[in-house]
């Protein structure tokens, strides 16, 4: 079966994982919405704000390493996985010194124990059997689609129990160390091949080295992705902060999520078309104007009806969010092309315009949120989100317009 082919496969495959996924996740936004109150999603969203940019600062880029390598997985995974408990233990320990840093940033009492409690599910996921990579690199969409369908459902039927048992912020943190767990153990359930505590250099180097560019991908790309939950945060407070994040969860995560599915399914694809640039170029653009077209369709109810969707969804409560809605689904569809775009530049290995796009996105977004946030309160820090990726979204197409593979 030809890449081509197999990429469309993937694609259609993730399509149908990530259209469940939308409505477990409006399942559980539905209950979630009407147990906690909005001060509650926006501790929650800081405290995430702590885990992710810990881990994005220590990324080690194990899987696409091993995407890229012409080498068996099994070569790598008992280094990888040396290097996955080693970094776990590393975010855990950078998690509690930023705890202090952010109770007291944003003058929120519990914020340090949060992130205390928080700073176990690093430690927890650097034990997940690193094999589970072959399931990606081998283009085995399915089992990959219903692996990963089982964690995020785990994870959804934990916060939603513990929401109601709790109807606090504590449901959303502990669902989110059941759901590690739960990774830890089917990844050593499924699969036969287990790592051991073995550490060989010359895949250690091969790993680390490959790290340089990715880590840097990596903090820019996350910072994209939530450094406007920490510039709101302090701007406008945590209740302000809870009201952005379920809009954002609506209106914006949806559609990125897709783009995220898409490009988690083309990447393998992607990165095996590398020495043949025309291929590899076709199979981008038919990825991207698919991705695009489902995106668009499926946004369509949100930019036409937002008020009673947020009514159905979220509550009559949260009719605050309902002005947020519109530019985040746009801004959205932009992230979205982008994402695609950065398959195609890892496959290249094009870190350069992929980390001069990331950067010029993240610069202007901080900028035009701070700007229009300030004279325009929450709504026109959304808008500032929505016209920095516009304006950026030009260097992804100049990267893409280029063919060459950087060295």
């Amino acid at each position: 079966m030809g890449y081509a082919k197999k990429t469309l496969i993937g694609f259609s495959w993730q399509t149908i994982y990530k259209a469940i996924l939308v409505g477990v996740a409006i399942v559980k936004m539905y209950f979630l919405a009407r147990l906690l109150d909005p001060q509650a999603f926006g501790l929650f969203s800081l405290t995430a704000i702590t885990l992710g940019i810990t881990e994005s600062l220590t990324q080690t880029g194990i899987n696409v390493t091993i995407l890229q390598s012409k080498d068996p997985i099994k070569s790598f995974i008992n280094t990888a996985w040396v290097v996955a408990i080693i970094r776990g233990f590393v975010i855990g320990s950078i998690m509690l010194l930023m705890g202090i840093f952010m109770q007291q940033y944003y003058q929120e009492p519990q914020l340090l124990v949060l992130i205390a409690v928080a700073a176990l599910i690093p430690i927890i996921k650097g034990f997940i059997n690193p094999y589970i990579v072959v399931l990606h690199k081998e283009m085995r969409f399915f089992q990959d689609s219903l692996y990963r369908f089982s964690l995020i459902f785990v994870e959804s039927l934990a916060a939603v129990i513990l929401g109601f048992l709790t109807h606090s912020v504590w449901a959303l943190v502990l669902a989110l160390i059941i759901g590690a767990i739960y990774e830890v153990i089917i990844s050593f359930v499924f699969f036969k091949l287990k790592p051991k505590f073995i550490y060989l250099p010359s895949k250690g180097k091969s790993i680390l080295q490959n790290a340089k560019w990715l880590s840097v991908s990596t903090v820019l790309n996350y910072l994209n992705e939530r450094a406007d939950d920490f510039v709101l945060g302090k701007m406008f407070g945590t209740h302000s902060l809870g009201i952005y994040s379920n809009a954002y969860s609506l209106g914006h995560k949806p559609n990125y999520d897709f783009s995220k599915s898409a490009h988690h399914s083309t990447l393998p694809a992607f990165t095996q078309l590398a020495d043949s640039p025309l291929r590899l170029q076709r199979a981008f653009y038919r990825s991207l104007f698919a991705l695009i077209a489902l995106i668009s369709f499926a946004s369509l109810p949100l930019i036409l009806f937002p008020g009673p969707l947020i009514k159905l969804v979220l509550g009559d409560q949260w009719l605050a969010a309902i002005p947020f809605v519109r530019p985040l689904v746009f801004a959205g569809i932009i992230q979205s092309i982008s994402n695609q775009g950065y398959a195609l530049f890892l496959a290249r290995k094009q870190y350069k315009i992929l980390n001069l796009h990331l950067v010029t996105s993240l610069s202007l977004m901080i900028l035009l949120i701070v700007w229009w946030g300030s004279t325009n309160q929450l709504l026109g820090a959304v808008y500032g989100i929505l016209v920095a990726r516009a304006i950026a979204l030009p260097l992804v197409f100049i990267g893409i317009l280029n063919k060459k593979n950087e060295k």
